[in-house]
């Protein structure tokens, strides 16, 4: 009787509970036999959990990090595109990560979308597209994936997530923490590759889960290479006219005629306005001048305005000294801009004179989408009288425009006084170079539009 009453029951009930518990057996990827397959939503909300607590526990910190900074990029189906169905599981796990005030949610840039579609293969693939994505957006923590519905009634997902590494303070250094070594903890499997999830849809609901919202680009990662490029922006030292030492010519350029054995010496400081305030030697009691600040700010083709900050060059660094392409004389360069905190190295020079400068680990390249832009370089000096007290005087801004043209664009921006007034030149350099060695020689100098800022 007990056994009639259990068969009964199991009958009965049995199939109810099958459904309210969302799945129905299907053989799984791996074929270790047949499992409880989630549905749809249920296996979306299992992996958004997965992945909200997995980067909780690697990255969150009370004190330095409170809040993790995530961006999800859209999905894409098993040929690249953007789907509805793909767009649907990336919302989905959007919403997961904004609905927790542990994580704040980085949403892509329009500007994104114009340079060309990508995904999870193409962020992989392309550094220099990777770079400028990181530089823009500076997040933590990157989630891109990948679904495939082809099998009209599963749905296999794939997820890639890149972070920043240790010790967390460099928002450019990141890898993908599915190829961490073991020690390093890399993210679990059964999270990046979950088992399929359940979909019953009829063929009209099928169509429109599999429709097409944005098309994959068919150049692929050769329209990634093509619709960006590398821009350095340099400066050389910042001094004036009457500077024994370096000497400013017409062209706007800085050159370096010091000897060896004036280092330190009085003549080698004497036109400095960065870090001296002596302003000529037969003139020690008089007015002289001194930089307060310096900036550079590039607007972004969304509109958006980029203050960048200036870095030493070390010695090793290729733009150190570029030599013309005929004779031993060259430029030499003291500053590359480019993000700021990308370095907390510090450097020895202007140490004693309240300027906070780091050295550039290496050439730092602003990766931008081709076209043209507009920047604005500044100067705030500060006049010295014979007894040292000091008078500010008004800043003086020059915008200009640049244009961004594939392949390295190297531009000079050299802050300089002529004539007791303070000036900014802007110059694109063009330098003759090959594959191996890329900075060779300087070809020539060319003079950029200004809008205003100048006489």
């Amino acid at each position: 009787m007990i056994r009639l009453i259990f068969l009964m029951v199991f009958v009965v009930w049995g199939p109810v509970w099958a459904a309210a518990d969302g799945g129905v057996p299907f053989p799984s990827q791996n074929a270790e036999g047949s499992y409880m397959a989630p549905s749809l939503n249920q296996g979306i909300d299992k992996l958004s959990a997965s992945l909200t607590q997995q980067i909780a526990a690697r990255y969150f910190d009370a004190e330095k990090r409170p809040v993790i900074k995530v961006a999800v990029f859209d999905f894409t189906d098993e040929a690249g595109n953007i789907t509805v169905g793909s767009r649907y599981v990336c919302n989905r796990i959007r919403l997961a990560f904004g609905d927790s005030p542990q994580f704040d949610l980085v949403l892509p840039q329009n500007q994104f979308k114009k340079v060309a579609i990508f995904g999870a293969e193409e962020f992989g693939k392309s550094k220099a597209f990777r770079e400028h994505v990181v530089g823009e957006m500076k997040a933590d923590v990157y989630v891109l994936g990948r679904i495939d519905a082809s099998d009209a009634t599963r749905v296999f997902c794939e997820v890639d997530i890149w972070g920043i590494m240790p010790p967390y303070d460099n928002f450019s250094h990141i890898a993908d923490l599915s190829k961490l070594e073991e020690k390093e903890k890399a993210i679990a499997e059964d999270v990046l590759w979950p088992r399929p999830w359940r979909m019953r849809f009829s063929s009209s609901g099928l169509d429109f889960f599999t429709q097409v919202l944005v098309p994959k680009s068919d150049q692929g990662e050769a329209a990634l290479q093509e619709n960006i490029a590398e821009v350095i922006f340099l400066s050389q030292p910042m001094c004036d006219d009457l500077n024994l030492s370096w000497q400013v010519k017409a062209d706007g350029m800085v050159y370096d005629v010091r000897k060896e054995n004036e280092a330190g010496t009085l003549r080698s400081r004497t036109g400095q306005i960065m870090q001296s305030r002596v302003k000529s030697l037969d003139a020690l009691k008089e007015l002289s001048y001194v930089i307060r600040d310096v900036g550079l700010v590039v607007k972004d083709s969304d509109g958006l305005a980029r203050p960048l900050e200036f870095y030493i060059l070390p010695k090793k660094s290729s733009f150190y000294f570029v030599p013309y392409q005929e004779g031993e004389t060259g430029l030499r360069f003291m500053y590359v801009w480019a993000n700021r905190g990308l370095s907390k190295a510090p450097s020895s020079h202007e140490s004693g004179k309240g300027w906070k400068l780091y050295v550039a680990d290496q050439d730092y390249k602003n990766i931008m989408p081709l076209g043209t832009y507009t920047a604005t370089a500044t100067i705030a000096p500060v006049a010295e009288s014979e007894y040292g007290s000091k008078k500010p005087r008004s800043e003086y801004v020059s915008r200009f425009k640049f244009a961004v043209l594939p392949g390295l664009n190297i531009y000079v921006i050299n802050y300089v006084y002529r004539r007791d007034r303070p000036e900014i030149f802007v110059r694109r350099l063009e330098i003759e170079g090959s594959r191996d060695d890329p900075v060779e020689a300087v070809k020539r100098i060319t003079e950029v539009y200004r809008v205003y800022g100048k006489e």
